[in-house]
């Protein structure tokens, strides 16, 4: 019986050292895994922040309809924005369209 006792706890103990074993190589390969998951994740954040720079550069850049305004000088049309319009406040305050937009 002794004897019986004395194999099971050797082979339970090599048992527990092969898990033990078997648990490190799986838990570094967690490990490895989550920090190639973590750098993705930071990569992937700063291009979204790239983008979003990108698309409020580009949302600054269009023109809506709302914005365009059509001119007729002496009979000559012309199409401008809003904005190149107002530009002149801070272009040339002292200009006729600085003036006019300015409320002067």
């Amino acid at each position: 019986m002794e004897l019986a006792l004395q194999n099971y706890e050797r082979a339970s103990l090599e048992a527990t050292t092969e898990l033990r074993a078997v648990w490190e190589v799986e838990k570094e390969k967690l490990s490895r895994e989550r920090r190639i998951l973590e750098e993705d994740r930071r990569r992937l954040e700063l291009e979204a922040a790239e983008g979003a720079a990108e698309i409020a550069r580009v949302e600054g850049t269009v023109v809506r309809p709302a914005d365009r305004v059509l001119l007729d000088v002496g009979g000559t049309h012309f199409a401008t924005t809003r904005r190149t319009l107002t530009a002149a406040m801070d272009v040339a305050p002292d200009s006729y369209f600085g003036a006019m937009f300015s409320g002067r």
